[in-house]
C-alpha cells in the first residue's frame, strides 16, 4: 500500500518530517533549523524507509480541505467528524505532542481511525528550564557562585565553627518556591507542565488564557483562572507560555511590569517577539520588579555585552531550554514508526 500521507501545518519539527519523507533532509533550511549543532538524521532516514515519496507515498502539506488521505500528521489543526467524513480511507491520525488537540476522539473511533499523541520530551525540558531560572533567581545562584570563586565576604564578621560558616558570603533575600504563587501565562503544552511541576513545589498555580478551561481541567491541574491582571499582581513569579503569533507580538511590555509585584520575577522560554524588552530593561534596571530569567531573546543570538548583560538581576541562557535541538529526531522517529504500525494492521486485515 502506498500511502497518501497528509501534514496540516508547517510547525518545524513536523517540516523536517515532511522533508525527510520527501527525501529533502539536505536542505539548507534542514541544516540551519538544527545549527551549530550537527544533527545525523540516519536515525529517522532509516525509519522512514518504505513511506517516503521515492516508494511511492504521497507526501503533501494541506493547503486546503484534506480529501481521501491515509495518514494524518499535525501539531496544531483539527480533525473533526467532517474532516473523518471527507476521508473514509483514514487509518491513522498523529499528533506532535502528549495531548489529542484538535481531534475529535469519539469520532475517531467511531470511523476506526486510531490516534497517536506523541510525548515531546524537548518540552519537558523546556518546562524544567523555567523552574530552574526560578530557583536560580529566587536563591542567588549566580550571585553565590560568584562571591564563593572569588572569596567574596567579610572577614570581620564571619566567624566558623569547626570549619562551618552558614551564608559566610552574606547573601540576602534568597528565597524558595514553596509557598510562593506562581503566574503561568498560557496554558498549552509547555504552561500546562510548566503548572504541574510548580504544584510539585509547593506553589500556588494561577493561570491565565483567553480561553478558560473547564473546571475540571483546572481541578486536575490544581491551578486558579485569574484576570490578566489580577494574576501579574499576585505572583511572585511569572511564567509566559503563549503562542509566537502577531497577536501576541510585544504582549508583555511597560503595563504588564508596571502591574507586576516588586519583588516578582519574569521567566521567558517562550518566544523573546512576546515581550517589549525596552520595557522590561526598565523594570529591571530601575527594581521596578526583581529580576527575571531569559531563555528567548528579541535578537539571536544576543549581541555580546548588550544593555541586559549588565544586569546583576537577569539570568541569560541561549535559547536552550528544550535541550539538544537534535532531541528532536526522537519525536519525528516516534512519527514513523506509528505510520508503519498502521499500515501493518491494514495489510494484515486485508489479508486472506
Amino acid at each position: 500500500m502506498h500511502p497518501r500521507i497528509v501534514f496540516l501545518d508547517d510547525d518545524p519539527v513536523i517540516r523536517i518530517a515532511r522533508y525527510v519523507l520527501l527525501n529533502r533532509h539536505d536542505d539548507p533550511w534542514v541544516r540551519d533549523f538544527f545549527a551549530p549543532e550537527l544533527a545525523d538524521l540516519s536515525v529517522v532516514r532509516h525509519s522512514a524507509r518504505g513511506i517516503t515519496s521515492a516508494d511511492g507515498s504521497t507526501v503533501e502539506l494541506a493547503s486546503g480541505p484534506v480529501r481521501n488521505a491515509d495518514i494524518i500528521v499535525y501539531r496544531r489543526g483539527l480533525v473533526d467528524a467532517g474532516v473523518l467524513a471527507a476521508n473514509p480511507a483514514l487509518r491513522l491520525i498523529v499528533r506532535l505532542g502528549e495531548r489529542a488537540d484538535g481531534v475529535d476522539i469519539a469520532a475517531a473511533q467511531a470511523a476506526g481511525v486510531n490516534v497517536v499523541c506523541v510525548p515531546r520530551r524537548t518540552l519537558r525540558y523546556t518546562a524544567e528550564h523555567a523552574l530552574l531560572l526560578m530557583m536560580a533567581l529566587a536563591r542567588r545562584l549566580l550571585p553565590a557562585d560568584r562571591a564563593v570563586r572569588e572569596g567574596r565576604y567579610d572577614a570581620a564578621h564571619v566567624h566558623p565553627i569547626e570549619n562551618v560558616s552558614y551564608n559566610w558570603a552574606n547573601l540576602v533575600g534568597s528565597t524558595g518556591l514553596h509557598g510562593s504563587t506562581l503566574g503561568v501565562i498560557g496554558l498549552g503544552e509547555v504552561g500546562t507542565l510548566v503548572a504541574r511541576l510548580g504544584h510539585a513545589f509547593g506553589m500556588h498555580v494561577l493561570y491565565y488564557k483567553r480561553n478558560r478551561v473547564s473546571i475540571g481541567q483546572e481541578s486536575a491541574l490544581s491551578i486558579e483562572y485569574a484576570a490578566l491582571d489580577d494574576l501579574l499582581a499576585a505572583s511572585d513569579f511569572v511564567s509566559l507560555h503563549v503562542d509566537n503569533t502577531p497577536q501576541n507580538a510585544n504582549l508583555i511590555g511597560a503595563a504588564a511590569f508596571a502591574a507586576m509585584r516588586a519583588q516578582a520575577f519574569f521567566i521567558n522560554v517562550s518566544r523573546g517577539r512576546l515581550v517589549d524588552e525596552d520595557a522590561l530593561y526598565d523594570a529591571l534596571a530601575t527594581g521596578r520588579i526583581a529580576g527575571a530569567g531569559l531563555d528567548t531573546h528579541r535578537i539571536e543570538p544576543r549581541p555580546a555585552h548588550d544593555r541586559f548583560s549588565k544586569l546583576d538581576n537577569v539570568i541569560l541562557t541561549p535559547h536552550f531550554a528544550g535541550g539538544a535541538r537534535s532531541g528532536v529526531l526522537s519525536e519525528i522517529d516516534v512519527i514513523f514508526k506509528s505510520i508503519h504500525e498502521a499500515l501493518a494492521e491494514v495489510s494484515a486485515s486485508n489479508t486472506p
